[in-house]
């Protein structure tokens, strides 16, 4: 029995050593009072930051666990990035890690025994979402004929559309809680442009004909107004967030080219990244 006991300890403790091996690093860099080591919440563990100069506000405090205390701190790319050590707090050892300009550093710290954790620092000139196109297509009134279409294509076939693989840039004002209310555009209808057209999107309210009030996007560039439905599948945080952008272009088509009361929808397909 004594060894029946004997086995099943040894066996408890080989589970344990090998469940906590992957989350367990002999030097680690973290947020907050102190690491996190649990099997399943590494959250505070910190192997890369990235900053924006345009909305910085000031430095970065880091600790550092494990070793053997006798830190020293490598910086590949020291204009990048201000890397200094700043004392103990908690009995762990901080670094504080401040912006300089834009580009990107490796930061390897290492104890006396050679022992060592890096850190991918990357600081952008301004933080900014890429909406590239990937389709488009026509829609029409239930019930007028979809023959018409391809009249209606043909007509706007000159308007200002973005070609597929075209993509707008979107750089949110500084005081906007999300991306997608407000801020500077800049259009690249051809994906290839050295320079782009710039102008501004912003989200505005309107009145439909039972007063009821819906936001729309307004795009405004090259003295003209654009306004568009917008569906955003994802957030900020997802690592894929698409986007359909549907515009009326009724008004566009000449007189007599669609029946009273057809509308014609225009809808762009779109992948929005961060950089």
């Amino acid at each position: 029995m004594k060894k029946l006991y004997a086995l099943l300890a040894l066996t408890v403790l080989l589970f344990t050593i090998s469940g906590c091996e992957d989350d367990y690093r002999s030097m680690v860099l973290f947020e907050g009072a102190e690491p996190v080591y649990e099997i399943g919440t590494c959250d505070n563990r910190v192997s890369s930051l990235s900053f924006y100069l345009s909305e910085t506000k000031g430095e970065v405090v880091l600790g550092i666990d494990g070793g053997d205390g006798s830190y020293s701190v490598i910086n590949e790319h020291e204009p990048v990035a201000l890397v200094t050590f700043i004392g103990e707090v908690n009995g762990y050892q901080r670094i504080s890690i401040l912006p300089l300009e834009a580009g990107e550093t490796i930061v390897k710290v290492m104890d006396g025994s050679g022992e060592s954790t890096q850190l991918r620092i990357t600081v952008r000139s301004r933080r900014q979402y890429t909406m590239t196109k990937m389709g488009f297509e026509y829609g029409i009134s239930d019930g007028a004929p979809t023959e018409l279409l391809g009249d209606v294509a043909e007509e706007l076939s000159n308007r200002p559309w973005l070609e597929n693989t075209g993509y707008y840039v979107l750089v949110a004002d500084k005081e906007c809680s999300n991306f997608l209310e407000k801020g500077v555009l800049e259009i690249y209808r051809t994906g290839k442009e050295d320079k782009p057209l710039v102008g501004r999107y912003d989200t505005v309210p309107v009145e439909d004909e039972d007063g009821d009030t819906y936001a729309l996007w307004q795009f405004t560039y090259n003295g003209e107004q654009r306004l568009f439905t917008r569906t955003v599948t994802g957030n900020e945080g997802s690592s894929v967030i698409k986007c359909v952008l549907a515009e009326n272009v009724t008004p566009f088509c000449s007189s007599g080219l669609l029946p009273e009361g057809v509308l014609v929808i225009y809808r762009e397909l779109f992948t929005v990244r961060m950089e």
